[in-house]
């Protein structure tokens, strides 16, 4: 394969590769404020990214952290001027701004800012007992890599290696152990940060075996096969978390500002309140949909579906059907099962007052009239007779965020 083609084919490569996937909304797994006034020069920075690039490494690695950062501090922080005036001359930010250099596809060796990561889902790694001299030194030696290109290439080999299968045949040549002595052209986030590190011999995941006489000893591992997780497996280095309410004293968890009844999703993004009596209508261990449908429109199947995606047991009342969502049918109250001790009301309202009649018979506890079901009269019945009663604008498909 000629040079100009394999470059051809990487330069496309890595324009699809940057494609974003959804990108998440704020994180609130730290506070963001905190690690900014706290962090150190010479701290990574990993980040968890969700572009194309960002998923081939979190499957080839394992491992959510697809990105490194190595950040440098402000301006006034790089002792050497000549090297602060690159800096200022690659950021052209305010000289307050705290910085990171990176390496990115499209860019290279770059200067950044800590806060393009504001709302992204990041972890603080700090080495071990580094001096102030050596984190001098490694970010000089950072700051003299700007302007190095990204190599695609060693990604796709790190893959090669690393995966079980190949992307590519073996035969084609690796770039990983080339090294130019006078000058590096190319990096990865991961060999540039390791590289700076190696600089002043820190270690991060070195082989250690039994040298001479069983003396342990150290090796270097090539700075070209590191990937971002290995700087979060790597023993040398501290995983800084800084939380919005930090657990620093014994039992502090009992102040954390919890919000009553309240549940929130997997994706932390729709949070659902429940009242006391919505709580206490679903402590019952069965329920029941009066009014159920057959009619997949209709509301009465609606409530009936709702129950089942919150995996709870249900069964419908409907004199003229025998089955419905494949659960056999009730005529009446009366004919429920002991543990249903709430039920949900999908009727016209003046059905409703004969139904609450029926439930009070029966000793239900807890009832919840749909929208459109509900009258004065059967509430007051529900009162008078100490029922949790749920009327006047609580929808259960929408308290339960049921989905078509």
């Amino acid at each position: 394969m000629s040079t100009s083609f394999a470059n051809w084919i990487i330069t496309k490569l890595g324009r699809w590769l940057l494609k974003n996937g959804s990108i998440p909304q704020k994180n609130y797994f730290y506070d963001f404020n905190t690690i900014c006034k706290n962090i150190q020069i010479g701290d990574i920075l990993l980040v968890e990214g969700h572009n194309r690039i960002s998923t081939i490494i979190r499957h080839v690695t394992q491992s959510r952290w697809t990105h490194a950062a190595l950040y440098i501090g402000r301006l006034q922080d790089i002792e050497d001027p000549k090297l602060r005036k690159i800096a200022e001359d690659y950021c052209n930010c305010d000289p307050d701004r705290q910085m990171l250099v990176e390496s990115e596809i499209g860019s290279g060796a770059i200067i950044s800012l800590i806060t393009n990561y504001k709302n992204s889902n990041i972890r603080v790694l700090r080495p071990q007992g580094l001096t102030q001299q050596d984190a001098q030194t490694v970010v000089s030696f950072a700051i003299s890599r700007l302007g190095t290109q990204y190599d695609v290439q060693q990604l796709l080999d790190l893959a090669r290696l690393l995966l079980p299968w190949g992307l590519m045949p073996r035969r084609w040549r690796s770039s990983l152990f080339q090294h130019n002595a006078l000058q590096p052209t190319k990096d990865i986030c991961s060999s540039m940060i390791a590289d700076a590190f190696r600089s002043v011999s820190f270690p991060i995941l070195p082989l250690i075996e039994e040298g001479y006489q069983k003396q342990i000893q150290f090796v270097q591992r090539n700075d070209r096969l590191y990937t971002p997780s290995d700087f979060d497996y790597s023993p040398y280095f501290d995983i800084i978390k800084y939380p919005y309410f930090p657990l620093d004293t014994e039992g502090a968890y009992h102040q954390l500002p919890w919000v009553d009844n309240a549940i929130s999703d997997d994706d932390g993004l729709n949070v659902t309140f429940l009242s006391p009596d919505i709580n206490k209508f679903f402590t019952s261990a069965a329920y029941a949909v009066v009014g159920a449908s057959a009619n997949r429109t209709k509301f009465g199947n609606k409530v009936l579906r709702c129950y089942l995606q919150q995996h709870k047991k249900v069964y419908p009342i409907n004199a003229q059907e025998k089955m419905i969502e494949n659960i056999p049918c009730f005529n009446r109250i009366a004919d429920l099962p002991r543990n249903v001790k709430s039920i949900s009301i999908v009727t016209q309202p003046a059905v409703t007052e004969k139904i609450v009649d029926e439930a009070i018979a029966k000793g239900i506890q807890n009832i919840w009239m749909q929208p459109g079901a509900e009258s004065d009269l059967a509430i007051q019945k529900c009162k008078q007779h100490n029922i949790n009663v749920i009327a006047g604008g609580p929808c259960i498909l929408k308290e339960l965020r049921f989905q078509e």
